[in-house]
């Protein structure tokens, strides 16, 4: 994953993790939307059934820490996307900031 990313520093400034680490991802910060301007009355109720949910908590796997140029760290996470009413789902694998990764219990 980090073939084109030359490792010239010490410490490195990235980590694959082997094997994945359990995690707990909070969508709010890791994906975060705009959705200030829209009222949620406003919102059809098809979109709100079918459409993604990212306000919840959801279970992870991290596999990888890697550091950004302003000092923060992202982490590459598998984890799967929900919709609002629970029937559909969308597996992904995101680069999300630390402040919404959390080791799970």
């Amino acid at each position: 994953m980090f073939e084109d990313w030359p490792d010239e520093f010490s410490p490195s400034l990235r980590r694959a993790i082997a094997p994945p680490t359990p995690v707990v991802v909070n969508l709010g910060r890791a994906i975060p939307t705009d959705a200030s301007g829209f009222g949620r009355n406003k919102i059809a109720m098809r979109v709100k059934a079918g459409g993604l949910k990212l306000t919840d908590n959801v279970p992870g796997r991290l596999h990888a820490w890697a550091r950004v140029a302003d000092g923060t760290w992202l982490g590459l996470v598998e984890m799967v996307l929900w919709t609002g009413n629970g029937r559909g789902q969308l597996p992904v694998m995101q680069w999300c900031p630390a402040s919404a990764i959390s080791l799970a219990s």
